[in-house]
């Protein structure tokens, strides 16, 4: 409950409360905030919507300007696959294991060659 009111205080009023040592202070807290929530009960459920899913107050969630869903299609197959190959990579000391790339997915050679494509080209920079 603490850090929800220090959340709260930080985008609300855009300022941090510090009492320590008998000493009591406000600082500026401009900054952006990026938070991240797994839904209450473990899985998300499409009837419902994303402030319905995670265990965040209104007041809270409507200081945030964008909010993204990122979903996990249940595929226990797929789901087994993916833990067996990380198992395997630590298993083997971080080593890459050979596999063979899909259709939809890129090979990391293509992936690298496109980032360096990317950033000689384009300039990509971060923005506030």
């Amino acid at each position: 409950e603490q850090d929800r009111v220090a959340i709260h205080e930080a985008m609300e009023q855009q300022t941090i409360s510090i009492a320590k040592a008998g000493i009591t202070t406000t600082l500026n807290s401009r900054t952006s905030v990026l938070a991240a929530a797994n839904p209450v009960h473990g899985r998300y459920h499409e009837d419902k919507n994303a402030a319905e899913q995670v265990d965040f107050q209104t007041t809270i969630l409507s200081r945030f300007d964008m909010i993204f869903v990122l979903k996990d299609k249940h595929d226990a197959e797929f789901d087994g696959k993916l833990a067996k190959h990380i198992i395997n990579l630590h298993v083997q000391g971080g080593a890459a294991v050979e596999r063979e790339v899909s259709e939809d997915e890129l090979d990391v050679r293509t992936l690298k060659r496109y980032i360096a494509f990317a950033r000689k080209t384009c300039s990509p920079r971060l923005s506030t």
